[in-house]
């Protein structure tokens, strides 16, 4: 009974610290991406951001877990991901601070009231709001219930003797306790959880305060394997951001076990100067001393680190670290892009279901990566396709190189189109702007793959025309030469055009080159001026005015004795009116155009 009441405590706990986290996000979600977003080469204004980001959020898993994929995907160099992974982890700490608070028997008239309102309250602020409550209010609720759980251990004195048996009265019981902290924080993969159960432990006198922050230590090394896991399928860069964020945590605990006697010392001079408290033996004071040595060794390891964490970023960036960090498999060999293409796509098809707005910032960095990839492959495809019309070669790596394409641009749509279905009918993505970007999103795939299609059929007619011994007249030849040429420039005014609505800060945008920077801002677009409208469309509209002029032409100088070239020859006008159409409408979702 004392397990399965504890195992029901901790779960409730880990319910109401995701709805807690979960309500939170959805509230102040839409800003969370930007204000990671300002955190630039200053270490300090970083440390700022992943302190507010992570008090804001109550996880500082999901924190860094959010830097490795900005890091991923570019938005964010490893150099500025350091001061952001070093504020998350004080961020952390207000948790602690939270489950000093004696409320424990309030927990369930709290989760009752804020159950009420989430059910029927209308407006969506005013539910995830009270989801967050509600989270609160289980969080306080599993407290107790662990409370309740654990107290009759003490009248056992073969649980009380194994409790007593990790001490931390010298260096390897130090080691001892930080280890069994970091082990129990891998496995419930939550610090808060330890957290709790660590002070419901000491509260009921079952170990001691030093034992007690013997653990905390080790659950800080512990939440890193989060991170760890998030960039197992990422590129390098996100692999050294999450690498940091374990040697940041396991130097700190080095040194800290070190000197632990100092630091406890330390900490207990802060408990007696700031907030009174003299005996950390009595139970009823040692919840907050726990709460103190959680804040105390990260935010004293955040300034310790604060002057050498470039260096250290740069280290790991290092070609010799970088050598030697991949023959040890911690970094990967750097793969070709339609292999990281792949991996993406693997870890967008196994990816968690929950779609709160968090899992949607996530995903995001992502699926912005493969439309990156996707208009490279167009780029790549339109380039090869002119190189089909100029030659009468029925077998070439151009054309090879289209069909490949092809295929790739239908399965990248094809998956992604389903994790952005998803995401739209999700309840906790459901407001407007985030609709929006969704939207937007499966405009351009749809509209992407389309064109991608449209470019094939006329590498197939081409083929046509030279299977039946015939090609196609240099006037035809040149025509068409002229319109791909048109149309692959407009695809790259509209990407430079696109690049100058972000408001980035100046790092980002020496990261991005124009084209990079139509994907990684479309949907949210908020700078669009009636003369990029008109250019667009001007753009365009020559295009339009091309195919019109080429199709005169071409019915004043018809062969008329060659059927199957002229029918061929018309169908390939058909498809790059196709590809114009399509393109464009993919340009109107970027500068959030309604019609097509």
């Amino acid at each position: 009974m004392i397990l399965l009441n504890l195992v029901g405590g901790i779960g409730i706990f880990l319910l109401g610290m995701k709805f807690l986290s979960d309500g939170l996000q959805t509230v102040a979600g839409s800003r969370l991406k930007a204000l990671i977003g300002v955190a630039t080469n200053n270490r300090i204004l970083g440390v700022g951001v992943g302190l507010l980001v992570t008090g804001i959020i109550q996880s500082s898993s999901i924190t860094t877990v959010l830097v490795v994929s900005f890091v991923d995907s570019g938005l964010m160099t490893l150099a500025q991901a350091v001061g952001v992974i070093m504020g998350a982890n004080i961020g952390t700490t207000v948790t602690g601070w939270i489950l000093t608070i004696k409320i424990d028997h309030y927990g369930l008239p709290i989760a009752g009231i804020a159950a009420t309102i989430y059910v029927f309250s209308k407006r969506d602020m005013i539910r995830y709001m009270a989801l967050g409550a509600l989270g609160l209010g289980c969080v306080f609720m599993g407290l107790m219930f662990m409370k309740n759980a654990v107290e009759p251990i003490k009248d056992y004195p073969e649980f009380v003797a194994m409790f007593h048996s990790f001490q931390a009265d010298s260096y390897l019981g130090v080691l001892k306790c930080a280890l069994v902290g970091c082990i129990l924080t891998l496995a419930v993969q939550s610090s808060s959880v330890t957290l709790g159960i660590t002070m419901v432990l000491a509260v009921q006198g079952l170990i001691g305060f030093h034992t007690a922050a013997a653990l905390v230590l080790g659950e800080n090394v512990g939440t890193t394997i989060t991170a760890l896991l998030a960039s197992l399928g990422a590129n390098n860069n996100a692999r050294r951001a999450a690498l940091f964020h374990s040697l940041f945590n396991l130097m700190g605990v080095f040194y800290i076990t070190l000197l632990f006697h100092p630091f406890i010392y330390f900490v207990e001079w802060e408990l007696r100067t700031f907030f009174g408290l003299s005996d950390l033996a009595n139970v009823k004071n040692i919840s907050f001393g726990i709460a103190a040595v959680h804040s105390t060794f990260n935010i004293f390891n955040t300034l310790l680190f604060l002057a050498p964490c470039r260096f250290i970023a740069h280290f790991l960036e290092n070609q010799t670290v970088t050598k030697i960090l991949t023959n040890a498999k911690i970094l990967r060999k750097e793969a070709q892009q339609s292999q990281e293409m792949e991996a993406i796509l693997t870890m967008i098809r196994n990816r968690n279901m929950d779609s709160s707005y968090i899992q949607f910032i996530d995903m995001e960095a992502r699926i912005q990566k493969a439309l990156i990839y996707m208009g490279e492959q167009l780029r790549t495809e339109m380039r090869c396709l002119g190189h089909c019309i100029e030659n009468s070669e029925k077998k070439s790596p151009e054309i090879d190189m289209i069909f490949e394409i092809e295929n790739r641009c239908d399965r990248i749509k094809t998956r992604l189109q389903d994790v952005l279905t998803g995401f739209a009918g999700s309840e906790e993505t459901s407001k407007t702007t985030i609709q929006q970007r969704i939207f937007a999103y499966e405009r351009i795939f749809d509209s992407l793959e389309s064109t991608s299609d449209y470019i094939a059929q006329i590498a197939k007619l081409r083929l046509r025309i030279l299977d039946n011994k015939l090609d196609l007249l240099d006037y035809q030849k040149q025509d068409l030469l002229r319109l791909n040429n048109q149309i692959y420039d407009a695809f790259e005014k509209l990407f430079r055009a696109s690049g100058t609505m972000q408001q980035a800060t100046p790092q980002m945008n020496r990261i991005y080159d124009a084209f990079e920077k139509l994907f990684r801002t479309s949907g949210n677009m908020q700078k669009v001026t009636p003369q990029m409208i008109k250019e667009h469309e001007k753009n365009f509209t020559a295009i339009k005015d091309t195919i019109r002029a080429i199709r005169v032409t071409f019915w004043n100088a018809s062969s008329g004795n060659v059927p199957i070239l002229d029918d061929a020859y018309s169908n390939m006008l058909s498809s790059y009116r196709k590809i114009r159409d399509h393109l464009r409408s993919a340009g109107n979702a970027v500068f959030g155009i309604d019609r097509d």
